[in-house]
């Protein structure tokens, strides 16, 4: 398990998905993020989080160290985000919102 002390940033993802699209939604990003696990320069884990009253609603967190390793992730030169986003992309009701945050304390 990486070194979650060292997170610094944080990408916080807002997804609005088309109703009825949340499960297939939800298979293609666990099998996305699997697919990063260990391979992706300073990406200390992930949060994905389903709205309780609202199945079409979702927030995905990605965990940094760096919030340059954020962006060199998130840019669209990453073949791989770029892939996932292009087949995720019919699923969304609406284009996901990404804001950007800085940890100032973490403790699990």
């Amino acid at each position: 398990m990486p070194n979650i002390q060292n997170v610094k940033y944080v990408k916080r993802n807002d997804v609005r998905l088309k109703t009825g699209k949340s499960e297939e939604f939800n298979k293609i990003l666990f099998q996305f993020l699997e697919s990063l696990e260990g391979k992706v320069k300073g990406l200390k884990g992930f949060v994905v989080m389903n709205h309780t009253t609202d199945e079409n609603e979702m927030i995905v967190l990605t965990l940094w160290e760096t919030e340059y390793d954020m962006e060199v992730f998130y840019h669209p030169s990453n073949r791989a985000f770029s892939e996932f986003v292009d087949r995720a992309l019919p699923l969304f009701d609406s284009k996901p919102k990404r804001i950007d945050y800085a940890v100032s304390f973490f403790r699990i």
